[in-house]
């Protein structure tokens, strides 16, 4: 019980930084076990896990505290039924945030850790959501996660129940946003981040 009360009292004295620390150490475990399971990962990729550590981290840990603690309370200020302000707050946070907040985050990450232009990280974003499915399984997990959020959550412990589900969000994501054959015989000798047309945008 002591442990409860401290664990709460951290989320709500210092919620960014519980966020942080949360999100990210939920990230780098979620994709070590993602690279474990990827068949033409021969050795741990540091550059990849830091970046996927360093998006959770900031979007999933501190940017999510700031949209469900700060913004939400003012852009649905006028809503007082409690299962309708769930709803509208999920909607929001699935068909305008995901797209435009939580998802292309990951990509620029990458991009910057393994130093390739941003455009080529926002095209693979976009052949992922067209060819890859990644909205439908963003969907599939955190429109039901988001709306059970929303509805029985204490507002300080939001962030933590996010981290608790995108551990196997998280999975999705690196999986995904590193998708290569997954035949063995067709990797390359020597892995490394691909994009599909990469020149696409330029």
């Amino acid at each position: 019980a002591a442990i409860g009360i401290g664990v709460a009292k951290f989320y709500k004295a210092s919620p960014l930084v519980a966020g942080f620390l949360t999100a990210s150490t939920k990230a780098c475990l979620a994709d070590s076990m993602a690279q474990y399971r990827d068949v033409c990962t021969t050795k741990f990729d540091f550059k990849r896990n830091i970046a996927m550590v360093l998006y959770s981290g900031t979007v999933l840990g501190m940017l999510c505290a700031i949209m469900y603690n700060h913004i939400f309370p003012v852009l649905f200020a006028g809503e007082t039924r409690p299962i309708i302000l769930a709803v509208k707050m999920t909607l929001f946070d699935g068909f305008i945030n995901a797209p435009l907040i939580w998802l292309p985050p990951a990509y620029i990450a990458q991009a910057l850790i393994y130093r390739y232009p941003k455009r080529e990280a926002i095209q693979k974003y976009v052949t992922d959501v067209k060819e890859n499915g990644l909205l439908k399984k963003y969907w599939s997990l955190w429109l039901p996660a988001s709306l059970t959020n929303f509805m029985f959550v204490p507002a300080h412990f939001r962030v933590a129940f996010v981290a608790g589900v995108s551990f196997f969000w998280m999975i999705i994501l690196s999986l995904v946003a590193n998708k290569g054959d997954q035949d063995v015989d067709s990797c390359p000798v020597e892995p490394e981040p691909r994009l599909l047309a990469p020149r696409a945008m330029d």
